[in-house]
């Protein structure tokens, strides 16, 4: 797999505000879909703009791109083991190398099956024009722009699993190159919690680790 090196919602809030947004208690479980698409998902969609130049299809340019190569070798660096371990899940993450043109990491609570899951879409690097691209041709049920996450554009997209607790954030870290962060909420934060501000939060904390904050 080629990975790139590169020239990457409010301010993030306190470590244990992100926390209660994600658990109640300790063994509370974060469940994940019985019908799993978010790895798929992160795999940013088909286009037939790949020589067009950087920004397209009305994506925004990223005015300071953020170098996040060291992340992408090793995504389980995005969430140091104290965010991680603030949100009910493992200290240490585990690589996930078999999604579709991505790399990510996978942070998964064994007895609550928690699971949050930090995606680089490293094989196909054009950051969020594919994403708009796609929208722009309906192809996805969800579309949402967010306000900038620690100064960088970001989107929710895909299916409409809201009410099921689970979102997809995507965020640009440069023009030619984004990453997804995946997250199912626990099941007694299901319908009394924003999934998609949640995984929005969950990404300033990677945001604030990859700028060395």
């Amino acid at each position: 797999m080629q990975i790139r090196p590169l020239v990457a919602v409010a301010s993030l809030l306190a470590l244990a505000v992100v926390a209660g947004c994600t658990t109640t208690s300790k063994g509370d479980p974060l469940p994940i879909p019985s019908t799993e698409k978010t790895a798929s998902d992160s795999a940013p969609p088909s286009s037939d703009n790949g020589d067009e130049e950087l920004p397209f299809a009305g994506a925004p340019k990223v005015e300071n791109p953020l170098d996040t190569s060291r992340y992408e070798r090793d995504p389980c660096r995005s969430l140091t083991a104290d965010q991680a371990e603030s949100l009910n899940l493992p200290r240490v993450g585990t690589i996930d190398d078999k999604i579709p043109l991505s790399i990510g990491c996978v942070w998964l609570n064994e007895e609550t099956r928690g699971k949050v899951r930090i995606v680089f879409i490293v094989d196909d690097p054009r950051g969020l024009s594919p994403e708009y691209d796609a929208n722009n041709r309906g192809e996805y049920e969800l579309f949402e722009e967010l306000p900038d996450i620690e100064g960088y554009p970001a989107i929710v997209r895909g299916i409409d699993d809201r009410a099921k607790g689970n979102c997809v954030v995507i965020v640009g870290v440069a023009d030619d190159m984004a990453f997804a962060t995946e997250l199912s909420l626990s099941t007694a934060n299901v319908g009394q919690k924003d999934p998609c501000k949640t995984a929005s939060d969950i990404a300033g904390m990677a945001l604030q680790t990859m700028k060395g904050a």
